[in-house]
């Protein structure tokens, strides 16, 4: 018995650099190859396999392409909804896929009394049974596990060999730079499976639960710029599973560059010369990470090109990737209000950073305050607020476009006016007066 773990592909991230895009795309391609070439039974996917759950249809029609190409090798497709894949309240794309037939979801489940009890899926050619937790939006899945909602007692009882998929942080195998309080305790994962094979963490994580493998393969390319950051450097791939021995599988699609330069102490105009000669090296085609951090002694930010670093890096690199989120300057504007009431205040301090007045800064402002709601996800948060500041900033602009029109037909008016005035005669005594000694060389 012989099956293929794969998780967290995200396919139709970076939907903004279409670079990144293809290469994500081409590690699931190249992932579902392997499992032809390996002849495996089925193929598990925990969770995220898609970035949206109603993702661009391009993304759509080359995804279905590649699977129906294991298919047509007669390898099923067991799926479970990722935090990505899944939205509250609207059809996702998995469901439409599954009812269509292009792989199924392992997701069954009856309520019995006060307890969610999930059915196993049996897979026809091997007889292992296949019992999926799906992963919800802002982790909403993991009050079924500490609240003890989900009847383990029934999982536990399944006889033959079975596997547990979830999509879920698990809190004692979680890294350390991931700040994820939606965490379950191990201890909450039903016992007796002979294979754990989890997603959402992007980054490979082996363990155990008593004597069974517990296992997220990571991401297979990565879904976001920070992960692009991170698992430089690290394996990235999916798992062949032989009679429950995990066989690790890496994918590459691609080279890494990482540099991280700190500016501290340095003048804007060092910076940028000696980025320039960074940038001026044979990147070889890879995928160039960026990171320029620190303070700068004198100058701005503003006055570094990373315009023109990016273009003499992108003559042999494949891609740049360029973070300038830590790099500041000691040349700050300091913004003195006489004392008053807060709302006097806060008006002359938008008044002196403001670029449209402080009634179009205010509102800024109030949108921005505006929290993330309950169930809603952060990439849904953003759309929200960008939908909500847009349309004030597009306001502002019209308006100063407008103003200035205004600004230069009255001036041109005034021009004209002053051209039909009579010019008074000025005497040759009087020119010469009135005339530089510049203007005679």
């Amino acid at each position: 018995m012989k099956f293929a773990h794969i998780a967290d592909s995200h396919l139709g991230a970076f939907s903004k650099n279409p670079k990144l895009r293809d290469l994500n795309f081409k590690a699931f391609k190249e992932a579902i190859s392997r499992c032809i070439e390996e002849n495996v039974d089925f193929i598990i996917i925990a969770g995220d396999l898609f970035h949206n759950p109603l993702p661009d249809m391009d993304i759509v029609k080359r995804t279905v392409e590649v699977l129906n190409k294991a298919k047509s090798y007669k390898i099923p497709i067991y799926v479970i909804y990722g935090s990505h894949d899944f939205s509250a309240g609207t059809t996702s794309l998995l469901d439409v896929l599954a009812e269509a037939g292009v792989f199924e979801k392992a997701t069954k489940y009856e309520i019995k009394g006060n307890k969610i009890r999930l059915l196993p899926v049996e897979d026809k050619k091997t007889g292992v049974k296949i019992v999926g937790m799906p992963g919800l939006t802002a982790s909403m899945e993991v009050r079924y596990f500490t609240e003890d909602a989900i009847d383990r007692n029934y999982l536990e009882k399944i006889e033959g060999g079975k596997i547990f998929v979830f999509h879920t942080t698990i809190a004692e195998l979680k890294p350390d730079y991931i700040s994820d309080k939606n965490a379950v305790p191990i201890s909450k994962l039903p016992r007796g499976f002979d294979y754990y094979a989890g997603g959402h963490l992007h980054e490979r994580i082996v363990s155990k639960i008593d004597t069974s493998p517990i296992i997220y393969p990571g991401a297979l390319f990565g879904a976001t710029y920070n992960d692009l950051d991170v698992l430089t450097g690290k394996e990235k791939g999916f798992y062949i599973v032989e009679d429950f021995k995990p066989r690790f599988i890496p994918i590459k699609v691609c080279e890494f560059e990482k540099k991280i330069y700190d500016a501290t102490g340095k003048t804007a105009r060092k910076v940028e010369e000696e980025l320039m000669n960074f940038a001026a090296e044979n990147h070889s085609d890879r995928v160039v990470i960026l990171k320029v951090r620190g303070t700068l002694r004198s100058g701005k930010v503003a006055d570094i090109d990373f315009r023109k670093i990016r273009e003499k890096i992108l003559e042999t690199a494949s891609e740049i990737l360029l973070n300038t989120y830590s790099l500041s300057t000691e040349e700050k504007k300091k913004i003195s209000v006489p004392a008053g009431n807060p709302e006097e205040i806060e008006n002359r301090v938008f008044d002196e950073i403001s670029v449209y007045g402080v009634d179009v800064t205010k509102r800024i402002f109030r949108v921005l305050k505006e929290e993330i709601k309950e169930d809603e996800r952060k990439e849904d948060y953003r759309d929200r607020i960008w939908k909500a500041v847009y349309p004030i900033l597009i306001q502002a602009v019209n308006r100063e476009k407008k103003e200035k029109e205004v600004k230069k037909e009255v001036e041109e008016k005034k021009g004209r006016t002053e051209e039909r005035k009579p010019q008074k005669k000025v005497s040759k005594r009087r020119e010469i007066k009135n005339t530089s000694i510049f203007d005679f060389g």
